[in-house]
């Protein structure tokens, strides 16, 4: 991920730090604080990077080599599963054009 500055995203990451260090479930923590994140102001985009980024450096670094794969392959399952349950087919998501205030890559 491209180094750039995002204060809003830089403020739930701070506010979920201090949050997790004074209480006992880090992943409710999280969740509440993706769920505020959008509503909050920060960029959808940006979120959605963060999100990528967290999952590969929490497999890379807390995942054993030898799962890797099957858990990567679970997580690509998953993602699939919850876009079709939310009307987001994968295939309309592979041919969607990015957003109009967005550049083409």
């Amino acid at each position: 991920m491209p180094d750039r500055s995002f204060p809003a995203v830089d403020n739930l990451i701070r506010r979920a730090q201090r949050a997790a260090a004074g209480r006992s479930d880090p992943a409710r923590i999280l969740a509440q604080t993706i769920s505020m994140a959008c509503p909050g102001g920060a960029d959808p985009y940006a979120v959605l990077g963060v999100l990528v980024e967290g999952t590969v450096q929490t497999l890379v670094e807390h995942i054993p080599k030898e799962r890797q794969a099957e858990i990567a392959a679970a997580l690509k399952q998953l993602l699939e599963e919850r876009m079709k349950a939310s009307g987001i087919s994968y295939g309309d998501a592979r041919r969607s054009p990015p957003p109009p205030d967005r550049p083409k890559s």
